[in-house]
């Protein structure tokens, strides 16, 4: 029994310390790559179509749309056009009175994927001109400066685009704060290390940008619980790279606390799993047979556990490596797990440094003892199939959304 418990722990701590390696080579690019202030182009030709898919989003969809509408970008080149999925509010009665135009889904297939996929048929056929087309949730707000990045990328080549999702209200709840860091970690440390080397990023849902050409080729062609990895797999697999671009910015409010975050996390950690489970292997096998590192990272990025989990897994590793502390064969796990965990609670602090407010982040701490088991028993749950199957709309307050730029 001992030898199992060193074994179990020797493979947890070799795939964490992978990880982790993984993680802060991303983040030391990142550094040495950001870039300094934007410099944007005052020439603007592009034409943006802004899809909003809707489901039952009545409360914050007026925000979104002043959000957008505030934008600094000529306003004949933007059309917005809110998707109002079967909803049971006033979702379609308020797109319209915020000035977006609104097609109305009561049939067919549910789900986000298939609302979107549905609607760009019904644009398409009606030929509605456009040159990029841009994705934002309901419940985001836009930065000013969003399409004007948008068109930066598009001038470079980038067909495809993921923007930078942080939050409105980083500080409100000890949860926002942890948030807040887990936000950057994912943004500017991994998906700016990425960009980097040339690696592609992952669709994130929202703050999506796809040129008409990746439009007209691929649609959209994902329709799980996790469209967004989903198509991300499928537009890497036809040789389409992700371009993270940071200077495009979206900003979602955070659930305040576990309760209100539960039903979507869980949601999110199911469709990971079912997308890995195929998407991984996919990329993986692509990428050696082929010799693209593109594909292998993207097959590494799929696989990754996500950091609180590496957090959790380190901190039971160390419990068992106390146990075997005694036993000559397993003595050097304690040592090893301590580094590991010094290596993530140090990439933890360097994402904190990179928030608007690093006090601010340091207060929320604490919490981390109540967040870390939570987040661990989601992805539990998400790995054996547990979790909402439909696209529903996740609860908050309706508080202010606004928020600023993460630096």
């Amino acid at each position: 029994m001992t030898n199992l418990f060193g074994i179990i722990c020797l493979l947890v701590l070799g795939v964490i310390s992978f990880f982790s390696i993984y993680q802060w080579g991303h983040a030391i690019l990142a550094i040495l790559y950001r870039s300094g202030s934007p410099d944007y182009r005052k020439s603007r030709t592009t034409r943006f179509l802004i899809l909003i898919p809707a489901h039952n989003e009545e409360d914050g969809l007026p925000e979104t749309l002043h959000s957008l509408s505030s934008m600094e970008y000529p306003k004949i080149l933007v059309q917005v056009v809110v998707i109002a999925d079967r909803c049971a509010d006033d979702t379609a009665k308020v797109a319209r009175a915020g000035g977006a135009r609104c097609l109305e889904r009561n049939e067919g297939p549910g789900g986000k994927g298939a609302a979107m996929s549905w609607a760009m048929q019904v644009l398409r056929k009606e030929g509605v001109l456009f040159d990029a087309l841009v994705i934002v949730d309901a419940d985001c707000l836009a930065d000013t400066h969003l399409l004007e990045a948008f068109d930066d990328a598009l001038a470079k080549g980038h067909n495809v685009q993921q923007g930078y999702n942080y939050l409105s209200n980083p500080w409100e709840t000890p949860f926002t704060r942890v948030i807040a860091v887990t936000s950057v970690l994912r943004n500017f440390l991994f998906y700016g290390g990425k960009e980097a080397i040339g690696c592609s990023a992952m669709l994130s849902g929202t703050g999506m940008c796809l040129s008409r050409s990746v439009v007209d080729q691929h649609g959209w062609s994902a329709f799980s619980v996790a469209e967004d990895w989903e198509f991300s797999v499928s537009l890497q697999l036809n040789d389409v790279v992700i371009h993270f671009n940071p200077l495009a910015r979206v900003f979602a409010r955070e659930s305040k606390g576990l309760k209100q975050a539960s039903r979507q996390r869980l949601r999110w950690a199911t469709g990971k799993y079912a997308v890995m489970t195929n998407g991984a292997r996919r990329l993986m096998l692509e990428g050696l047979s082929k010799g693209k590192v593109n594909l292998i990272d993207g097959a590494v990025t799929l696989a990754a556990p996500n950091y609180s989990s590496q957090a959790s897994m380190t901190l039971c590793a160390i419990v068992c490596s106390f146990f075997l502390v005694q036993e000559p064969a397993w003595s050097f796990l304690l040592p090893w797990s301590l580094g590991v965990l010094i290596s993530l609670a140090g990439y933890f602090l360097l994402g904190a440094m990179y928030t608007q407010s690093p006090l601010k982040t340091l207060a929320g701490i604490p919490y981390i003892a109540v967040f870390l088991p939570w987040r661990l028993s989601i992805e539990i749950l998400g790995f054996l199939g547990f979790g909402r199957k439909g696209w529903g709309r996740t609860f908050r307050d309706s508080a202010s959304r606004r928020g600023k730029t993460d630096s």
